[in-house]
């Protein structure tokens, strides 16, 4: 099952008096990148939280920002009384020397660095809570794995409808080969005739024939059609996968596709297979966008 590298997840744990809260989300990344947002008392155990991460999500720029709440009778713990009193002098004393009107707005002082007292500090108060966060972590993180499953089934469905387009377009410039061939050699043919017109010099089939061969020879694409199926069917049999990362190796072969749509492109002469093989180099990209957001 393939997965999305786009999700998010949230997950609420409650501790006795206090409320932790886990938000993740992810974004796009060629490999896995973690950006964690703690409370100080827990940065030394980021490690530990990696850990947990990373055995569920294997690519993508993680984004993960843990909170702790006190219940409502013990938020007043948290105001460092002594702090915003400085801050209020603060201000009072500048208002003054500059002749405005003092105007404190409390929910901005809260938001001043120190206000608030991290209780979690406390040693004890830390290791009480610490299981809960790994537990708040843990259950915020199967939520995004869950939504990023969710999403990678509705790419897989996008990504093997492309694939088919794909395949019916490399069919269509296959049987084309040898109508073009044989086009080439009509207008060639009629072309020397009309040349030779009024003449006694009659037309070389062999000569013909040898010009024909050379064409065909340089505007033959046959390798790059078994190359470009072999790789369709590598690209299946990634998106049938049961376990395991298959963006990189969905991203290596849509590379491979394109180049050898743009070999394709160099040799055919012109005409429908011209607009066939722009249209695949089309389907190509579209398949290439889509895969960069699997994991």
């Amino acid at each position: 099952m393939i997965r999305s590298m786009t999700g998010f997840g949230t997950a609420d744990v409650q501790c006795d008096k206090w409320t932790l809260r886990t938000e993740v989300r992810t974004v796009n990344h060629r490999d896995l990148q973690l950006s964690l947002r703690l409370p100080d008392a827990f940065h030394l155990r980021e490690a530990d939280l990696q850990k947990i991460i990373e055995k569920k999500i294997r690519r993508g720029h993680l984004y993960l920002a843990l909170t702790c709440r006190p219940a409502t009778d013990e938020a007043a713990m948290l105001v460092d009384h002594q702090r915003l009193a400085g801050y209020v002098a603060a201000l009072r004393a500048l208002a003054e020397s500059e002749g405005l009107p003092l105007e404190v707005d409390l929910a901005e002082l809260l938001r001043l660095p120190g206000a608030l007292v991290d209780a979690t500090t406390d040693v004890e108060l830390r290791d009480t809570l610490w299981p809960h966060v790994v537990k708040a972590v843990a259950a915020a993180t199967d939520a995004l794995v869950e939504m990023r499953e969710a999403e990678g089934a509705n790419l897989r469905r996008q990504l093997e409808e492309v694939r088919r387009s794909i395949g019916t377009l490399v069919d269509a410039i296959e049987g084309e080969r040898e109508t073009v061939v044989v086009a080439y050699r009509d207008r060639l043919k009629e072309r020397v005739t009309k040349l030779l017109a009024g003449t006694d010099v009659p037309v070389s089939e062999e000569s013909l024939a040898r010009e024909v061969a050379f064409y065909a020879d340089r505007a033959d694409v046959s390798e790059e059609i078994e190359r470009l199926r072999s790789h369709l069917k590598q690209f299946g049999e990634a998106l049938d996968a049961d376990e395991g990362p298959v963006g990189r190796r969905m991203e290596f072969l849509g590379q491979e596709m394109l180049r050898e749509a743009s070999t394709m492109a160099a040799k055919v002469p012109g005409g429908v297979q011209v607009r066939q093989v722009l249209d695949l180099k089309s389907e190509i990209e579209r398949l290439r966008e889509q895969v960069r957001n699997v994991e």
